[in-house]
C-alpha cells in the first residue's frame, strides 16, 4: 500500500468545497448600492489661525502694591513717591532700565552659570560660561548684563568674571555688590 491520499478522500473534499461556493452575492451587492446612494454630509472649512502677537510681561519696573504710595505728613506740591524705610524714591534710584528687554543671561541666577574657559579675539578678552541646567555655552565680555540682580560684567580674566549686582537692602533701596564666576575646577 503506498501513502497517496485514496481517490474517494478527493472526491469527498471536491463535494465540500462546492458546497461552500454558493455565487448569490446579491445581498452584498444591495447594501454596497445603498451605501453609495448616501450623500456625504456637509463639513465646514477649518478656520483660519490668527497670529496674536508676543506680549513680554514684566513686573519688575511696576512698584510693589504693599509700599504705600503717598506720604500725608510730608507732601510738598502734590505727592512724593516712598519706599519702605520712608526715604524719597531720588535718594534710592531703581535699577531698572524700563526701556530695554531683558534677555538670556539676565533671566538666570549667577549659581546656575559656571565659567569654563576664556577666549580671545581682536584683542577682546570673552569669558565662556555654560548653564548648569541647559547645558549651552554662552560668550560674554565686558558691558554685558548677566544675572538677575541687574549684574554688569566689569572684569573678565582667564580664572574669573567680575561682576557688579545691584541688590536691594535692609532699607528698601539699592546697593551695588562685587560678585565673580570663578573657572571651573579652580
Amino acid at each position: 500500500m503506498s501513502n497517496s491520499i485514496p481517490n474517494y478522500h478527493y472526491i469527498l473534499l471536491i463535494i465540500l468545497l462546492s458546497a461552500c461556493s454558493n455565487r448569490d452575492i446579491s445581498d452584498l451587492e444591495s447594501y454596497v448600492a445603498k451605501t453609495n446612494a448616501r450623500k456625504n454630509p456637509h463639513v465646514d472649512a477649518i478656520p483660519e489661525v490668527k497670529q496674536i502677537p508676543p506680549y513680554f510681561y514684566e513686573v519688575q519696573h511696576l512698584r510693589d502694591p504693599f509700599i504705600p504710595i503717598l506720604d500725608t505728613k510730608n507732601t510738598v506740591d502734590g505727592v512724593v513717591f516712598k519706599t519702605e524705610t520712608g526715604k524719597k524714591a531720588e535718594d534710592c534710584p531703581d535699577p531698572k532700565d524700563p526701556s530695554r528687554v531683558r534677555v538670556g543671561l539676565e533671566l538666570m541666577q549667577l549659581g546656575a552659570l559656571r565659567m569654563v574657559g576664556s577666549l580671545k579675539i581682536n584683542n577682546i578678552l570673552w569669558g565662556l560660561l555654560v548653564s548648569k541646567s541647559e547645558g549651552m555655552v554662552y560668550r560674554v565680555k565686558n558691558g554685558d548684563y548677566i544675572g538677575e540682580n541687574y549684574g554688569k560684567i566689569i572684569s573678565i580674566s582667564e580664572e574669573e568674571i567680575g561682576i557688579l549686582e545691584k541688590v536691594p537692602n535692609d532699607e528698601g533701596c539699592w546697593e551695588e555688590k562685587l560678585a565673580s564666576i570663578h573657572l571651573f575646577g579652580n
